[in-house]
């Protein structure tokens, strides 16, 4: 160990609030790999605005029940929007209330 030893530099914590993280997506299929991609960015965080209103019945119904799955698994939230559209989201969807401002104010 010599006399002088580098300086540590200090991370900065950026916080990005929830809202400005939401992903809306028109599914167009169901591919297995395109929907876990899309779980996996719900889990990071990313609350997910999902449209099924393209895919057959049987397709939406299975994609659903998957990212339903998911968010069962890690606790989060699914709020209905209409007949074809959801909201997904991990359990901090609401901690800092901007999800919330959000859909009042883009969907009212």
């Amino acid at each position: 160990m010599g006399l002088f030893g580098k300086k540590k530099q200090k991370k900065q914590q950026v916080h990005i609030q929830t809202a400005d993280r939401i992903i809306m997506e028109q599914l167009i299929n169901d591919d297995d790999a395109y929907i876990t991609a899309l779980a996996k960015q719900m889990m990071d965080g990313a609350p997910l605005i999902l449209n099924f209103e393209a895919l057959h019945i049987d397709r939406a119904n299975k994609a659903i029940a998957f990212m339903s799955g998911v968010v069962y698994a890690i606790n989060g939230h699914i709020v209905e929007i209409n007949e074809t559209t959801y909201l997904f989201g991990n359990k901090d969807l609401y901690d800092d209330q901007t999800v919330e401002t959000w859909l009042k104010t883009n969907l009212n």
